[in-house]
């Protein structure tokens, strides 16, 4: 259990179906657990999860044509560098939230939560993965959240809308592909059985997520049903998140009365 201290709390996140320890905090997040606990709130979670048990060629396999073809391409004809980078070293941390902070901003959505990354790196369970063009440019990035025996994808960030031209939305399109392949082969080789693309939307009426779908849908892999939850142990807690939801609610009224409705953008395709 990785423990973060806010201004008044004391929270322990647990993530798949590890144990939570002893500590004493004020309240408990669980992350994608199997099955719901007795205690506390929960609600499903959706996922598409890779066994990277398999041989390299069955993993293969399982991808559609446009999937390995674009990774072909961007290793080959573009000569994309994927790398994984150190994410105890605050600079390069900071690189990161900075180059996402940007993307968020493009798309509307909420910056990096820097604490909780640098805190998660101080842990040893986050990992950054960067693609580069030949010339030294970031194309894309990739943040996991690492367990011995599972990666979960957490954020990814590339301004793939805004490239100047067709051919290079495409090339950013590959390359994210490609820092994906690169990313579950290290982590095949490092003992990983599972890899966590990071999320599936389970509907049919949002485009831009079934995009997302697709997109994610081509690395092969299945959906799982897991559990997310919460549990509130002290009355501080209870109170505080009460009052952070009503803001943050008031917040998403707000900005809905005053901007046009904004969609999220489909992964490049």
């Amino acid at each position: 259990m990785i423990i973060y201290h806010s201004r008044f709390l004391r929270r322990g996140e647990v993530w798949f179906d590890n144990a939570a320890t002893t500590e004493a905090v004020d309240w408990i997040i669980f992350h994608q657990r199997s099955e719901c606990a007795a205690k506390g709130k929960w609600r499903p979670f959706y996922t598409r999860v890779v066994d990277l048990t398999q041989e390299r060629d069955a993993l293969l396999v399982q991808m559609d044509g446009f999937t390995a073809s674009d990774i072909k391409k961007a290793a080959k004809k573009d000569q994309t560098l994927c790398q994984k980078i150190d994410a105890k070293d605050q600079r390069a941390l900071g690189e990161f939230a900075d180059f996402y902070d940007r993307f968020a901003a493009i798309k509307h959505l909420d910056s990096a939560d820097r604490p909780w990354l640098e805190r998660t790196a101080q842990a040893g369970r986050l990992d950054i993965w960067a693609a580069d063009a030949p010339n030294g440019e970031r194309l894309a990035y990739h943040v996991f959240y690492r367990d011995p025996n599972r990666v979960r994808s957490l954020h990814a960030a590339s301004f793939y809308a805004h490239a100047s031209t067709k051919e290079a939305q495409r090339k950013i399109g590959r390359a994210n592909r490609l820092l994906i392949w690169e990313s579950m082969m290290h982590y095949q080789t490092s003992g990983v059985k599972i890899f966590d693309l990071g999320g599936w939307y389970p509907g049919s009426a949002d485009s831009a997520l079934l995009g997302v779908n697709k997109f994610k849908e081509g690395f092969g892999g299945k959906v799982i049903r897991e559990y997310m939850g919460e549990e509130l142990k002290t009355f501080k807690a209870l109170s505080a998140v009460t009052v952070a939801r009503i803001l943050k609610k008031w917040k998403e009224l707000r900005f809905r009365a005053e901007t046009p409705a904004m969609r999220y953008e489909p992964a490049p395709a």
